[in-house]
């Protein structure tokens, strides 16, 4: 592939029209995102989620729904210019629910929600990525819905030295999701687990900035009896699996279930299924040991790949 071709379309030679390839990429409207109709099983009331967590999704619901009232009383138009505008950032450890609290904001809005493919925003064509980001808050406001970035930290990192040779592209596209934000009248919602890798002139355009903690005993305890649908065929007592499983988020704790549940139903009598105490601990003990190999803090296991 010649050099010229991977330039901006400012910068490709007048007989670029006989590239067949680049004929049809620009004939071509885009998919950057993947429009998703949330479900009733998405409801917010259905997430186990801290108290300020959920007091903090509260007070945005109820400011959009509240919003001409606000407007009357409190004049917000003179100092906020687009006043049906919303974001939001959900950060904090991966499994915390996120993703599912983006879901059934959606689903209280009444909107669907448009979540940005980022392997369809990022572009080798110098310039595609920044009309890509455009492009997204064009669909996500045609369909009327809620803009979901999720591992938002993908684009709004900070910007790149102009040193760099990257520098221009990536600055570039920064600026460009920016000024999209400004100009966007809707609800946006960002997810990441790298808050501290956002851009700083990202966190004034943010609204409210959500953090999702990992579980405490009570609430593991809750999510384990959502994950165990069936009272009948599991323990009656968890908190003593809910005290063990210290350190585990609730993706964490759906693994355990659902590995607990395959573990149960080994019988070739369906009758006999049952998830006992001791098959949720394993499950537990395994999840727990995979986060130390991962997290490089399990010596007995990086013994034994050396010997």
């Amino acid at each position: 592939m010649p050099d010229n071709e991977m330039m901006g379309d400012e910068q490709l030679p007048q007989d670029d029209h006989r590239n067949p390839r680049r004929r049809e990429r620009q004939s071509q409207t885009p998919e950057v995102g993947l429009l998703v109709v949330p479900e009733s099983r998405h409801e917010l009331d259905k997430l186990v989620l801290h108290a300020e967590a959920r007091g903090d999704i509260a007070t945005a619901l109820r400011s959009l729904a509240m919003a001409e009232q606000m407007e009357e009383v409190w004049k917000l138009s003179t100092i906020r210019p687009m006043s049906g505008r919303c974001i939001l950032n959900f950060y904090g450890p991966p499994g915390t629910g996120k993703t599912r609290a983006a879901l059934g904001l959606a689903l209280q809005l009444g909107k669907p929600l448009y979540q940005v493919d980022y392997s369809a925003i990022v572009s080798k064509y110098l310039g595609d990525t920044a009309k890509h980001i455009v492009l997204a808050f064009r669909q996500a406001r045609e369909a009327d819905a809620v803009l979901f970035f999720d591992e938002a930290d993908s684009l709004l990192s900070k910007r790149v030295s102009t040193g760099e040779s990257c520098s221009t592209s990536i600055n570039q596209n920064r600026n460009t999701l920016m000024q999209e934000l400004d100009r966007f009248g809707g609800v946006v919602v960002m997810t990441t687990n790298l808050f501290g890798n956002y851009d700083e002139a990202m966190l004034r355009r943010i609204a409210r900035h959500i953090e999702f903690r990992l579980p405490d005993t009570a609430m593991r305890e809750q999510i384990l009896r959502l994950h165990l649908p069936n009272p009948d065929r599991v323990p009656q007592t968890l908190r003593g699996i809910a005290m063990a499983a210290h350190g585990l988020s609730g993706g964490d704790l759906l693994n355990v279930c659902l590995n607990a549940i395959e573990a149960a139903s080994v019988d070739p009598d369906p009758q006999n299924w049952r998830v006992t105490e001791e098959m949720l601990m394993a499950q537990v003990r395994k999840v727990q040991s995979t986060k130390r190999v991962h997290s490089g803090r399990d010596d007995s296991k990086l013994n034994l790949s050396l010997n």
